[in-house]
């Protein structure tokens, strides 16, 4: 497994951890070892060609993709 958390951003500019022939187990394990406490958000692109091999799993803070999430979804933040 290898991850990549060097601030690197993605092409919509949002800063995901990246991690490298794993399994989703492993990045869970991953992340609580390392960021316990946190709510993140697993990006699968399946805009790729449908043969192309899965190689890379792009991992959000959860607070850094919000607005987008709900804009995605027809959805409306509020915060209390």
């Amino acid at each position: 497994m290898t991850v990549i958390d060097d601030g690197r951003t993605d092409r919509f500019g949002n800063y995901p951890i990246i991690f490298k022939s794993c399994t989703p187990k492993q990045i869970h394990e991953w992340l609580f070892d390392h960021y316990q406490g946190y709510k993140f958000a697993i990006v699968f692109d399946e805009t790729k060609d449908e043969y192309e091999e899965m190689g890379e799993y792009f991992v959000y803070f959860l607070d850094g993709i919000l607005a987008e999430a709900a804009d995605y979804s027809g959805k409306k933040v509020v915060t209390a």
